[in-house]
């Protein structure tokens, strides 16, 4: 009986794990419109999770996902108008557990012609996820389909995705989802609703959001997370501070040496 029972806990304990080591941590709908040439972007993610039933599998240890913070910064430059690369460095500081660096990712986004120009803004998002040997030996891509539609004054985004781990010893089968969001854009504080979820590990998530524009070039996303199945963390806080660095652009450099000549 004794042998039984410690089988039976053995199995809940690695599905758990399995399952829960898929769980976000971070919470972006990725938008149509990309930086201007030359011009970067830095952004500073902030997570924190109040309330929790699941774990965290960190560094060979299971934590409570409960008060883990969060954090992430990304540098995204924009090759062209319509193509940008980046590269985010993310960190956990969970309960029992101290604050490490677990991962990178490298991430490219295009988007097709110029908005309006269709009836619905299309782009594509690729991101690659790097982790620490030591803390994951699963390497994972992910490719998203933006789509972007205005109705007055609200805008509608869609992230259809679709993700695979490509190393390691996770389940190699595809794992689709869908993440959006809903936004009212005519004032300097525009909420918005956003939803996150991944059909294969069913987790599913809503953030009632606001997007706070301090400066033109500084802009702050809020949002409180409810889970909306035992797979998904109970509540999450999130922010996602993003700063548009005035560099000189290349283009008008070359054109200034054009003139000269």
């Amino acid at each position: 009986m004794k042998k039984s029972i410690y089988l039976l806990l053995s199995i809940l304990m690695s599905v758990a794990t399995t399952r829960l080591f898929a769980q976000e941590d971070f919470y972006k709908v990725y938008q149509y419109e990309t930086p201007l040439i030359g011009f970067p972007e830095i952004a500073v993610y902030n997570t924190y999770i109040p309330s929790s039933d699941l774990n965290l599998k960190y560094f060979g240890k299971n934590l409570s996902r409960q008060n883990l913070w969060a954090h992430s910064v990304e540098a995204e430059l924009a090759v062209t108008d319509h193509f940008s690369v980046g590269a985010y460095a993310d960190f956990e500081d969970p309960n029992g557990g101290k604050f490490n660096y677990v991962r990178s990712h490298l991430e490219a986004r295009i988007r097709f012609f110029q908005r309006y120009d269709k009836w619905v803004n299309t782009g594509i998002y690729l991101e690659y996820y790097l982790p620490r040997s030591s803390y994951s030996k699963s390497q994972e891509l992910e490719a998203r389909l933006i789509l972007d539609k205005d109705f007055n004054d609200f805008r509608v985004v869609l992230n259809p995705k679709v993700s695979v781990y490509t190393t390691g010893d996770e389940d190699k089968s595809l794992q689709p989802g869908i993440d959006g969001g809903i936004y009212y854009r005519r004032c300097k504080v525009q909420p918005g609703v956003e939803f996150y979820s991944n059909f294969k590990e069913k987790t599913a998530s809503v953030f009632p959001s606001a997007n706070i524009f301090l400066s033109p070039h500084i802009s702050w996303n809020l949002g409180l997370g409810f889970g909306l199945n035992r797979e998904s963390d109970d509540m999450t806080i999130k922010s996602i501070l993003q700063f548009d660095v005035m560099a000189i652009r290349p283009s008008k450099l070359f054109s200034k040496r054009i003139n000269k000549r």
